[in-house]
């Protein structure tokens, strides 16, 4: 099963950016999310082709099963 941290931000032209993280902690809260989000956003280290990440947008855990058949 993989798990993975989908964070998205929204960019200077308005458009979705998305960050993803594997395996993140199984005891990880919205507010440990959101701290995170707003460093990575006030750090400004990360520049997408719509300009610098702005805002929060939203973030979700992802868990998938893969069954592999040949």
């Amino acid at each position: 099963m993989n798990t993975t941290l989908e964070m998205n931000f929204i960019n200077a032209s308005g458009k979705n950016s998305r960050i993803t993280l594997n395996d993140p902690r199984a005891d990880l809260t919205a507010t440990e999310v959101e701290q995170v989000m707003d460093r990575i956003i006030l750090a400004n280290i990360f520049n997408t082709p719509g300009g610098d990440l702005t805002q929060i947008g939203s973030a979700r855990i992802v868990t998938r099963d893969v069954i592999e058949l040949l």
